[in-house]
């Protein structure tokens, strides 16, 4: 991947900075956030970092994932999203205006209610979920909106209208396949590997917060972990990645240095010839020219 892919937020961390979503319900169990859009929304990849629980109020909604399929969703339905799956929200404003709701489960609530749940065997790959519309569900959440939208709500009150929902959709749907979608999403959420967390997200300017979430660790932890892996820090680590991908560009491609540099997340070219410099002793050119005359 290079850097002309679409830029990839991890959420809900990174919904703060959008005037298009409020929130509402947020504690230690979860968060509960109500998104407005009017304009289009079509370039913009995400990835969750805890289970996240997407209920349509208004409006239409398509979620597509790495592969191109396509999760549709409608007024009155809901989707499921596990952590880790990168997705990218298609709406056009043409559909008219969306209004939804957003809610992120914490894995130690998941895992406190699944007992009551029945337990659930956990798909070796989680994948999205829908549930149909019901008039139960369309009060539950309108009524959210409408209730606590301008109250200061406490952390009691937030599990107890997570824990709500969950019973809610357990007695509206299909229990034992609930409990088997939010155990499937919690596995991939509980500890996933340091390696594969870093390796997956490297071509993404994402904050070590960001990937410590995604790894289901605490930001310590995951540094630690990661220093002990690698022998570096994250930034020190992905610059040495980006650089040695950029080395190998130069020996085996004929592409500019300045199409390199972007490759190598490097928007300044003047920065790239430095960095590349510092690195190996060469700039890029050099490091090209010698490359030929030694055949490679």
């Amino acid at each position: 991947m290079t850097r002309t892919q679409n830029k990839l937020i991890v959420i809900p961390e990174a919904l703060a900075a959008f005037s298009f979503t409020r929130e509402i319900l947020s504690s230690r169990h979860g968060r509960l956030l109500h998104k407005v859009l009017h304009a289009d929304l079509r370039d913009l990849e995400f990835v969750c970092s805890e289970i996240c629980i997407c209920y349509l109020l208004k409006g239409r909604e398509r979620f597509f994932d790495t592969g191109g399929a396509c999760t549709e969703i409608q007024a009155g339905e809901l989707v499921i999203i596990p952590p880790n799956v990168r997705l990218q929200s298609d709406f056009r404003s043409h559909d008219g205006p969306l209004e939804a709701m957003m809610i992120f489960l914490s894995p130690a609530l998941v895992s406190d209610v699944l007992p009551r749940l029945g337990g659930g065997q956990a798909a070796e790959q989680a994948g999205l979920a829908t549930v149909p519309a019901s008039q139960s569900l369309a009060a539950f959440m309108s009524g959210i909106v409408q209730v606590y939208d301008s109250l200061q709500v406490d952390a009691d009150l937030a599990r107890l209208k997570l824990v709500e929902l969950i019973m809610l959709l357990a007695l509206l749907h299909d229990r034992s396949k609930l409990a088997s979608t939010l155990a499937g999403s919690l596995g991939t959420q509980h500890h996933r590997s340091v390696a594969h967390v870093a390796r997956a997200y490297l071509d993404h300017d994402l904050r070590t917060a960001d990937l410590a979430a995604l790894s289901g660790r605490s930001v310590p932890t995951f540094n630690r972990e990661f220093r002990r892996i690698f022998g570096a820090s994250p930034a020190k680590w992905r610059k040495q990645r980006r650089l040695d991908q950029a080395r190998k560009m130069l020996e085996s491609t004929d592409d500019a240095i300045t199409s390199i540099g972007l490759a190598a997340g490097y928007e300044s070219t003047s920065n790239f010839i430095s960095a590349f410099k510092k690195e190996y002793g060469l700039t890029p050119g050099q490091f090209r020219a010698a490359a030929l005359a030694a055949g490679l």
